[in-house]
């Protein structure tokens, strides 16, 4: 497969951002309620609140890279986040009141969260519906490499000084911005060249398609599955399993090291068949893994339910992606996965304020009852991939490439 001039670099350059990420913001649910005496609850909701906000942006920065250009809003996110992530550190360091936390986290998830439908509008520009499974199974390779790093480094820095990794995280970020200014190109011609303000409007007209209302819907149940893997188990591990953060920190290493040494076996073996029996798959095994992680009695165990965890989203992350991608017309793939996105991040906040609320008040009665309500959500999303399944043209499941189409660049994408 010909994967377009510039991929590695950014599949090297996500896997350096989501490395800094990893440094720093799994840990703030456990400062804050470690270290600022914050009730779970309190915590729960706030980060539920601030990737709520931050779900407009996977439209709006959709629709804007549709307009100007998907490099220039992928340098805007980072190097404005990197800004937003300083700010933070010094407030940290200086134990200046809480409510600055609460102001400018939100607002870096929500400039934060352009580069991401940026960023796969990029690759979709460049590779046809049958390769995006496996491209996308690359970029996550990329990601999860700095993910497996991230945690780890961050459980030793959360040890000395809190301030230190967000600043280290800040400092990332300016790295990525500056990778991404000096060695991605835009595809001519895929701008429109003019900037229209985003509108719900908009948005709403993708909802019309039926089948990917229907994706939407199961990307937002996956989504909250899927979110569990960094609020709810590190309060869990931190409260229940008795894990310091260095141990914490090696589970969501384990998670990226699965990704980095599995993934591309996983899109081999899913490659040739339907997209949504991998969804449905992956998440049978993000059930299986969240309830086995739930009974865990020691860390080597909860690390083995990390490993069924990272299984699942080995064919479910990608998955997602790729039939975004597919279902989108030619010249509205920065919207259609916008509002993908948008359903996406509303899905993993409404996750977590579930899953940090339930082990808040559910765990000290029934200490696994969380992962119950968890496995249910992920069985209810295999059910649904499978029933998209049957909808859905063989093109648009991945399963053949055929030649690209004449037709119009509003027109459903065949290529």
């Amino acid at each position: 497969m010909a994967l377009p001039p510039g991929f590695w670099i950014l599949a090297a350059a996500e896997g350096l951002l989501n490395a800094g990420y990893a440094i720093s913001f799994p840990f703030l649910a456990v400062y804050l309620t470690s270290h600022r005496g914050l009730p779970m609850a309190w915590v729960g909701l706030f980060l539920s609140g601030s990737m709520l906000l931050a779900s407009g942006a996977q439209f709006v920065g959709g629709e804007i890279s549709d307009a100007i250009g998907r490099r220039k809003v992928m340098i805007l996110s980072l190097f404005g986040r990197a800004v937003l992530i300083a700010v933070i550190a010094a407030i940290i360091y200086f134990k200046a009141g809480l409510w600055g936390i609460f102001i400018f986290h939100p607002l870096g998830m929500f400039l934060g969260s352009f580069f991401h439908p940026a960023a796969r509008s990029w690759v979709a520009d460049y590779t046809a519906p049958s390769a995006r499974m496996k491209a996308y199974g690359f970029l996550r390779m990329g990601s999860n490499a700095g993910w497996a790093l991230g945690p780890a480094l961050g459980g030793l820095l959360a040890a000395g000084s809190y301030a230190l990794m967000f600043s280290v995280t800040a400092l990332v970020f300016v790295v990525c911005g500056i990778i991404v200014a000096m060695a991605i190109r835009d595809l001519p011609g895929v701008a429109k060249g003019r900037f229209v303000p985003p509108s719900f409007t908009g948005a709403a007209s993708t909802l019309k398609n039926g089948h990917f209302l229907r994706f939407c819907i199961f990307s937002f149940t996956m989504s909250a599955v899927m979110s569990q893997l960094v609020v709810s188990s590190s309060l869990y591990s931190k409260t229940y399993l008795g894990l310091g953060e260095r141990e914490i920190g090696l589970l969501f290493s384990v998670n990226g090291l699965m990704v980095v040494f599995f993934q591309y076996f996983m899109t081999r073996l899913l490659e040739g068949r339907r997209i949504t029996s991998g969804l449905a798959m992956g998440a049978l095994l993000y059930s299986a893994g969240y309830l086995c992680f739930g009974f865990a009695p020691s860390f080597y165990l909860a690390a083995a339910a990390i490993v069924i965890v990272s299984v699942g989203e080995l064919a479910v992350s990608p998955g997602l992606q790729a039939l975004g991608a597919n279902m989108a017309p030619r010249g509205e793939k920065g919207r259609y996965l916008g509002v993908q996105g948008l359903f996406q991040q509303i899905g993993s906040s409404t996750g977590i304020f579930i899953g940090s609320n339930a082990i808040g008040l559910i765990s000290p009665h029934f200490q696994q009852g969380p992962w119950f309500i968890i496995s249910s959500i992920a069985v209810l999303s295999c059910l649904g991939f499978l029933s998209l399944g049957r909808r859905l043209t063989p093109e648009q499941d991945g399963l053949r490439r055929l030649s690209p189409s004449p037709s119009p660049a509003q027109a459903p994408e065949a290529a």
